[in-house]
């Protein structure tokens, strides 16, 4: 198997699920009623996603953010909205398998503490395909949860050390098990926090 193409086809497996620019545009956000320091968009720039037709911007940043692997290896994924008049980071968790777990509930441990316990809601699945050269394409599948978090919980993910996290899928047949990649940095998911804690009305 060549391990470019590999890559390559995970990557366009996954932007065929649509993309969005994240050019920043402050001037959607100086209109905006809300004011953000100046010093931290610069820092987070490629966190903040500004829309121009709707006059609003949010925040979004995953655990691993490499150009090229990270849409293969991410198991985190941080949003938080401005407008949406809750003080609560919006947390994508996900599972990429050959085969259907069919989850209906997750679990989120640091440690052994559970910072989300058999969470169901906002469960939505996909799938990408990965050329395997000449042993054929291989299909896997992709079940994700979106959960709400207090800034609390988020910030108790993204200061533990990523071997600590555990993201347990729960199915008729049992569980499975993710854990976070081991070049993993948490700069992302802090940066949506800090972003989010820093973001006041005028």
């Amino acid at each position: 198997m060549n391990v470019k193409s590999l890559i390559v086809s995970i990557v366009l497996s996954f932007s065929l699920l649509g993309c969005q620019s994240k050019k920043l545009n402050t001037a959607v956000i100086d209109a905006s009623e809300y004011s953000v320091d100046g010093t931290l968009l610069t820092k987070y720039s490629n966190l903040v996603v500004t829309d121009e037709l709707e006059g609003r911007f949010y925040y979004t940043g995953s655990d691993f953010d490499d150009w090229l692997l990270g849409e293969a290896y991410r198991k985190i994924n941080f949003t938080y909205h401005p407008d949406s008049g809750e003080n609560t980071i919006l947390t994508d968790v996900r599972t990429m398998q050959l085969n259907w777990i069919h989850a209906d509930s997750v679990t989120i441990f640091v440690g052994k503490e559970k910072i989300v316990a058999n969470w169901k809601e906002g469960r939505y699945t996909n799938t990408s395909i990965v050329d395997g050269g000449s042993l054929g394409n291989t299909v896997y599948t992709h079940e994700h949860f979106k959960i709400p978090l207090s800034m609390r919980d988020a910030k108790k993910i993204a200061t533990a050390s990523p071997g600590t996290v555990t993201i347990r899928f729960y199915g008729e047949q049992g569980y499975v098990d993710e854990k976070i990649h081991p070049m993993t940095s948490w700069e992302n998911l802090l940066g949506v926090i800090n972003l989010a804690e820093n973001t006041k009305l005028k």
